[in-house]
């Protein structure tokens, strides 16, 4: 009879159903922002490798001319991304558009560098275009390595963010950079790159040194020289304005 009693149930109870079900959400509650964080934690981190990579490439161009140079009189992100790529230092383009961010256009196809070329269609398809980074243009030969921006995440940090009634004057990035306003890579002269959650309620909090070493600051724009121009892809984004233009 007990034999019987086994063979004849079949499936789960309604219950027992339920019940897994319940186990099953619990456990997809858990899970679901533990994988996330972790694929934001490796989109960031490929994104700080691609902001070393240029830094880096920058860095080798300044230093091997004996005389010291430096990328002036750009126009564009992309003026300025070819420079590196015709002289052989970095000419991939994918290290200007960052995985997962949806703000970047990707119409850098094939890089065919050629130097003796002054065609941007060496570069892919010519048109509308958007980087994740922006790019500093006329940063003068001599500036403190470890301390002055050369290129950054999409994105001008300010302090005109916060949108809770909070007087908090915390300068974030804002909501339609790479990373939202939870923070952004800055990569500087040395070739070293730093995640920033916000650059500091203040200049007296900020987390940037201001050009010339006159103190900290939270604005990016004072931490490079009145003459440095930052770069979209497109074209100009700011200049700094506030720094001591020599």
């Amino acid at each position: 009879m007990i034999m019987d009693g086994v063979k004849g149930r079949k499936g789960f109870t309604l219950i027992e159903l339920l019940i897994a079900i319940a186990v099953i959400g619990i456990l997809m509650s858990l899970l679901i922002p533990a994988v996330n964080k972790v694929m934001e934690s490796a989109r960031r981190t490929k994104g700080a490798n691609s902001l070393k990579q240029i830094a880096t490439a920058y860095n080798q161009y300044c230093n091997d001319d004996v005389n010291g140079r430096n990328i002036s009189g750009a126009t564009s992100g992309l003026d300025w991304a070819l420079v590196l790529a015709r002289t052989g230092y970095l000419n991939d383009p994918n290290m200007y558009t960052f995985s997962g961010d949806s703000g970047a256009t990707k119409v850098m196809k094939k890089v065919i560098v050629d130097p003796d070329s002054k065609d941007n269609k060496a570069w892919g398809e010519s048109g509308p275009e958007e980087f994740s980074v922006y790019l500093i243009s006329d940063i003068p030969a001599g500036a403190p390595l470890s301390t002055t921006p050369i290129a950054f995440t999409r994105g001008i940090p300010d302090n005109t963010n916060d949108k809770s009634g909070s007087s908090s004057t915390v300068a974030k990035w804002p909501s339609s950079g790479v990373y939202g306003d939870k923070g952004g890579h800055i990569a500087f002269l040395d070739g070293h790159v730093e995640w920033f959650d916000d650059l500091g309620p203040d200049d007296d909090g900020g987390k940037l040194m201001k050009w010339g070493g006159s103190g900290a600051t939270n604005d990016i724009l004072k931490a490079i020289p009145g003459k440095a121009v930052v770069l979209s892809a497109n074209g100009s984004v700011a200049e700094s304005g506030t720094g001591d233009p020599d």
